[in-house]
């Protein structure tokens, strides 16, 4: 893979994480308004509906087919295998899902310890559960919610050699029950639909895509990014006016999801260009994506609680929670993912499973060894 294309994945990472956090800064207790689109309240919804269930809802799509493809395309390498690339991911990917899963019990834990704080977090009671209850709560359902995402794809990495045999025999017909599933809701037993959708999709991109990415002129892209927007506005207009039925809303729900992952990787081109990103003050923080995902939540639940408590629930409240909470939760990950790389990089190597811990050059460490 060359640097490019390396550089576009982590930057288009990082935007996804940072969506993420958007995504679960929702003030509103469901996805449906009802009530007068022209007022404070339903300017608020509007907003919040379009940048997290619109702008955001490609991230999931984008996270399995990089992690689809990358995962077959390491097993294929020389030497490696799918036992010894799986095993690697047990320490990259199920150790700090173990690890945040414990550590967010934890934290609920002490938030509840006193009888008067338990009616702030009503969905996650943690005292009186049994034992085989907390087992359950740290193996399938952490606290952390956003853990799904790295349980699901410890699966899809076990069975990823069945989907090899499939994708080799059926080609892109493996595709099609998955799809069906996805646009249906349809969730298997053991993983999401979404996850399994769209991981399908990276392994065949790596099995039988093109062998090149398909040429596509700057009009192209603004046109890509600029049908993706109108399907946003579209969706909204119909989801805040209760002027559409069910199906209307599915066939742009999805067809926003997938023309948001064309847009968004065409939209970095347009906005990258030739200029060398890396110079960007946005980079560094692609180091630190990973721990922003870990650690927003239950962070950010803890930061609106205490904003809402502080300002109270009027709508416009509810939209200052909604940008300021994840933005503070943004500078407190990022700034403690800066320090703990820097000072203790071992602990910080450990919950992230690797990742952001800062290279050691090896002839340096060899000079300051021989000069102690």
């Amino acid at each position: 893979m060359n640097a490019r294309l390396s550089d576009k994945i982590r930057v288009v990472s990082l935007l996804t994480m940072v969506l993420l956090t958007f995504v679960h800064a929702f003030t509103f207790p469901s996805n449906v308004f009802q009530g007068d689109p022209w007022s404070l309240d339903g300017i608020n919804f509007t907003i919040q509906y379009f940048i997290s269930n619109g702008l955001a809802r490609f991230r999931v799509p984008m996270f399995f087919i990089i992690s689809g493809y990358f995962f077959v395309r390491a097993i294929h390498r020389p030497h490696d295998g799918f036992a010894n690339q799986f095993t690697k991911r047990l320490r990259t990917i199920a150790v700090p899902y173990l690890a945040w899963s414990i550590l967010g019990l934890l934290l609920y834990a002490i938030m509840q310890w006193p009888q008067a704080t338990r009616g702030l977090f009503p969905n996650n009671p943690v005292w009186g559960l049994r034992a085989v209850d907390v087992l359950r709560k740290i193996l399938l359902d952490p606290i952390p919610y956003q853990l799904w995402f790295l349980r699901d794809l410890m699966v899809l990495f076990a069975l990823s050699p069945l989907f090899l045999i499939l994708i080799r025999w059926f080609g892109a017909w493996v595709l099609l029950p998955a799809a069906v599933c996805w646009w249906w809701d349809i969730d298997p037993v053991i993983v999401r639909t979404g996850s399994i959708t769209f991981y399908l999709a990276g392994i065949w991109l790596f099995l039988r895509g093109p062998d090149s990415p398909p040429v596509i002129t700057n009009p192209g892209r603004r046109a890509i990014v600029a049908t993706w927007l109108v399907v946003l506005v579209a969706k909204t207009a119909v989801v805040v006016t209760n002027t559409g039925d069910a199906d209307a809303i599915r066939i742009l729900h999805k067809g926003s999801t997938f023309l948001g992952l064309a847009a968004v990787w065409v939209w970095y081109d347009l906005i990258v260009g030739d200029r060398d990103i890396r110079k960007s003050w946005l980079y560094p923080l692609t180091a630190h994506s990973f721990f922003l995902y870990v650690a927003h939540e239950p962070l950010l639940s803890v930061v609106k609680q205490t904003l809402f408590l502080l300002l109270g629930h009027h709508p416009a409240m509810a939209f200052v929670v909604y940008v300021i909470a994840p933005c503070l939760v943004m500078v407190i990950c990022f700034g403690t993912a800066r320090v703990l790389a820097r000072h203790v990089p071992g602990l910080y190597g450990f919950f992230t499973g690797g990742r952001g811990v800062p290279k050691v050059d090896p002839q340096a460490k060899e000079v300051a060894l021989a000069s102690s």
